[in-house]
């Protein structure tokens, strides 16, 4: 039976004193994340510590025992770091997580000999998802076992191990001098598990897993797969600048992380618009051996690699996209920007907090995905209790809108928010307007025009203050000779980003990624994918103030 727990609400103190509340807790949580994250581990451990010593019901407590015994362990107290594993095991036995703790704690117990505990570890986990890890920790591993005595008395407490009577009966036939015993067991388990049909040493070279080799721990490998252009040198710049811009920030966040111990090995490919732009990569020597793709951007090559991804667990994060339909094929895909719906639903939390009427005006503009904007957000705000008060195009000429008292949202391009924001002032409503920043061309556009009681959904958003961006932008410059834009800030972001989310494996990536929003140390938002959908949600929404954009909400 899980244990009853007791809440004493509203203690908090700085010093760990006293019972956390939920909210205190998840505070303290995520500064230990940070750390764990930033791996300043003599700093997260005794965080970790604090949020395991009570008896806490609050949803994180079993994340906080995992970074507990993960900073352990990567601090080299392998000992202490068992510890913690099994006191997770004990209290949180149904934890939706515990097999991939189970995982950790069965690599770290046979890297230390401890090779019963790991087994048992492994026979723990039931879930048929982690089969290949489980086959490929073992192949490692029980190869290394050189005494027959050994593995005899390892076989016999878990006869179902094949990998065991493999690696008994190679070791039997390999010794000049045999008991009878022993050559009566090597037939055994040779009948038993046909071992005569399987060559020696195979499994062990097929199945061993990457992210378990030492060699490998802090070294990923990144599939770029972007239109670059390459067969059109004299144009691919021009035309595509926003794809070298991507990468460049890129290449800047890989030497980034190489500083903090973390290799990431960019690896480019020009991939267009076709899926046999694709399909000739699928035929590289290592290419099914990468970490993750960035991209393909087109729908006929990524139909392809989405397929390959799955296959070869690679995992496949989309840097421009916020189409949702791009996460149907896979738990490990991500989008980096938030969906249509994602900045609907932040929008709707940001405007019910302005103690305005509960009705709104939607406009949008010409573009496909315009009007697909404004339907969403229709729906949601329907589910929120609001009164929709208009809904149609807006077709950039300057007009008398319908009175509006609740707020209003627009969404359009071609810098027509200029117009519309002339035609709110002319109707004279003075009541709050949410627009995209699509709606307006900046550099025919002056931002001062922009009155206080406007409001952007901007998740391109770059604050200037801070001072990685204006460092990033100083290197990029040196480097380019320009000013970076959007592109360049989101692909230092991305690398940046999954590179810190994948330095310790893809057996706890699923946990480093889940743990909640990651804000310090991006150019943009920053990340928060512990939703079960794997997009971005962070949205800013700004306002423009004392001459520069301020984000107030997201």
């Amino acid at each position: 039976m899980k244990k009853v727990f007791v809440i004493v609400l509203g203690l908090f103190s700085s010093a760990f004193g006293q019972q956390l509340n939920d909210q205190a807790y998840l505070i303290e949580y995520k500064k230990a994340v940070q750390l764990f994250a930033d791996s300043q581990y003599d700093l997260a451990g005794p965080k970790f510590a604090k949020l395991c010593e009570k008896e806490y019901a609050n949803p994180m407590v079993p994340y906080a025992y995992f970074y507990n015994a993960l900073t352990a362990k990567n601090k080299g107290n392998l000992y202490q770091s068992r510890v913690v594993f099994r006191q997770l095991f004990e209290k949180y036995f149904d934890w939706d997580k515990i097999d991939e703790a189970r995982i950790i704690y069965a690599e770290l117990n046979f890297g230390e000999n401890y090779f019963e505990e790991g087994l048992k570890s492994i026979e723990a986990i039931q879930d048929k998802e982690f089969d290949g890890i489980k086959k490929g920790i073992l192949n490692q591993y029980i190869p290394k076992i050189k005494s027959i005595s050994t593995l005899k008395e390892l076989y016999f407490k878990f006869p179902t191990q094949e990998v065991l009577a493999r690696n008994l009966v190679e070791k039997i036939q390999a010794n000049r001098y045999n008991s009878k015993d022993d050559l009566e067991i090597s037939d055994m388990l040779t009948n038993r598990f046909k071992l005569k049909e399987i060559p020696k040493n195979i499994d062990a070279k097929n199945n061993s897993s990457k992210e378990f080799s030492n060699e490998e721990t802090a070294r990923l490998d990144f599939g770029i797969l972007l239109p670059f252009n390459l067969n059109d040198l004299t144009n691919s710049v021009g035309s595509n600048k926003y794809t070298y811009e991507l990468y460049e920030g890129m290449k800047i966040a890989a030497e980034q992380l190489k500083n903090n111990g973390i290799i990431v090995n960019l690896h480019a490919f020009d991939v267009k618009k076709t899926k046999e732009e694709f399909q000739a990569l699928e035929k590289k020597e290592g290419f099914k051996n990468l970490d993750l793709f960035v991209g393909p951007l087109y729908s006929d090559p990524n139909n392809e690699a989405v397929s390959f991804a799955l296959t070869n667990k690679i995992i496949q994060v989309h840097p421009l996209s916020n189409n949702l339909e791009l996460l149907k094929d896979g738990n490990s895909i991500f989008l980096m920007q938030p969906s249509h719906l994602q900045q609907s639903k932040k929008t709707i939390e940001y405007v019910s907090g302005l103690n305005k009427k509960k009705s709104v005006s939607i406009y949008f503009g010409n573009a496909k995905k315009d009007s697909l904007f404004a339907t969403i957000y229709r729906s949601e705000a329907l589910k929120k209790g609001y009164t929709i008060t208009t809904f149609r195009k807006f077709n950039g000429m300057l007009q008398k809108l319908l009175p509006e008292v609740g707020h209003i949202f627009l969404a359009t391009d071609n810098n027509h928010g200029i117009r519309f924001l002339q035609s709110v002032s002319l109707s004279k409503i003075t009541t709050e307007v949410i627009c995209t920043p699509s709606s307006f061309a900046w550099e025919k556009t002056p931002a001062s025009s922009l009155t206080e009681n406007v409001s952007l959904i901007y998740p391109e958003f770059v604050s200037k203050e801070k001072e990685q961006v204006r460092n990033f932008e100083k290197l990029f410059l040196e480097k380019m000779a320009t000013q970076p834009s959007f592109y360049a800030f989101a692909g230092y972001d991305l690398v940046y980003f999954f590179g810190k989310m994948l330095k310790d494996g893809k057996d706890i990536f699923k946990l480093n990624i889940e743990s909640g929003a990651y804000e310090d140390d991006y150019l943009l938002g920053g990340f928060d994918f512990s939703g079960k959908i794997k997009e971005n949600a962070i949205v800013p929404i700004v306002k423009y103030k004392n001459d520069v954009f301020e984000e107030i909400y997201r």
